[in-house]
């Protein structure tokens, strides 16, 4: 199975108790993720940063939470602590299909919480081990969302979800943004930061952001076909590997359209076709994933379904937008939950138990 189907097993197994968010690189097959852990988790919200299209988010660096490249603790050790304890740590240990906090002199369970990669995990023996809150907003606060028209719209969303929603991402949009204007440096069709017009890769180095989560295509696909499209899309996301090492790309799905405008110049099987190969190119690059935001936002046909859908055409509305995000950070959080689990299984084997 590919990393893709792996993750949107657990995604979708997750989705239904709560939205939170992290991200590791590997993963576990799907048939362990599925049972290794469940959560009773609710979204953090932090009060002290605020969502906005003109700036970046506030707040001290932290450490990208997703690959190799990406560890917050030099040595690689794995450790909890202990909430009543100041100071006490102990190993995670994974024990009958979970997470706990042991304190190896006694071999008593402890409830406490692990700080993986920046995320914090929260977890009670009480609750059979169980994973009982995650922190979002370590994730998405330096996160920035880049697209077209499409992407715009998220600024509205998030602005609706109030003060510091996920942390506050950066979102970069722009109205007509293509591959093309990008690398030509169009004027009035590039994207903006504290407003200079930069290219992707520029904006990513000058935000500090740690994760892209690009959503391209509606426009590139007019009268083109999806493999030429895909090669920029591949040229585009390497340059912004290039100029900022370390950065992990999130390849969110072009999202799909109804209607009879364009239909003939952008038909929702080239926007398949498109989603296909970047499937295909997250799957053989590392620090590179692929995000399945098209599929929930589809009627039977196949078509953006009318009811997240503003204006018969391409753009959604704020319930669109709800699905969207929500298939994000389900996705991120499944990430999560696996890198974990297999973390504290990996910390009981070294231990012998």
């Amino acid at each position: 199975m590919n990393k893709e189907n792996t993750i949107l097993v657990t995604a979708l197994i997750s989705s239904a108790i709560c939205l939170s968010a992290c991200g590791a690189k590997p993963q576990p097959t799907a048939s362990e993720s599925s049972s290794l852990i469940t959560t009773v988790a609710t979204t953090t919200e932090s009060s002290e940063t605020e969502t906005t299209a003109a700036s970046a988010p506030e707040g001290d660096d932290q450490p990208a939470a997703t690959g190799a490249k990406d560890q917050s603790d030099p040595a690689g050790t794995v450790s909890a602590e202990y909430n009543s304890e100041v100071g006490a740590s102990f190993p995670m240990r994974y024990e009958n299909n979970a997470v706990y906090c042991h304190d190896p002199s006694t071999g008593e369970k402890k409830t406490g919480y692990i700080r993986i990669n920046g995320i914090t995990y929260f977890f009670d023996p009480a609750a059979d081990g169980q994973l009982t809150d995650i922190s979002v907003n370590d994730f998405f606060s330096k996160a920035v969302f880049i697209g077209n028209s499409t992407s715009e719209g998220l600024t509205m969303y998030f602005n609706s979800k109030g003060k510091g929603f996920l942390g506050g991402p950066l979102v970069a949009a722009k109205v007509s943004y293509t591959f093309n204007s990008d690398k030509s440096k169009l004027d009035g069709y590039m994207l903006k930061y504290k407003d200079e017009q930069l290219q992707a890769k520029e904006l990513v180095k000058k935000a500090g952001s740690k994760r892209a989560l690009i959503m391209m295509g509606t426009n590139d696909l007019m009268g083109a076909d999806a493999s030429a499209v895909a090669e920029k899309y591949y040229k585009y996301i390497e340059g912004i590997i290039q100029e900022n090492p370390g950065v992990v790309i999130y390849i969110q799905s072009t999202t799909p359209r109804r209607g009879t405008k364009n239909a003939d110049s952008l038909s929702n099987d080239k926007i398949n076709e498109l989603n296909n190969l970047m499937m295909e190119y997250a799957n053989t690059h590392n620090d590179v994933y692929y995000i399945d935001i098209s599929t929930p936002l589809k009627d039977e046909e196949g078509n953006l379904k009318q009811s997240y859908c503003s204006d018969g055409y391409v753009h959604l509305n704020i319930q669109g937008y709800g699905v969207w995000v929500n298939r994000v950070v389900d996705y991120v959080r499944a990430m999560c939950l696996e890198k974990a689990a297999d973390d504290a299984r990996a910390s009981s084997q070294a231990a012998g138990q």
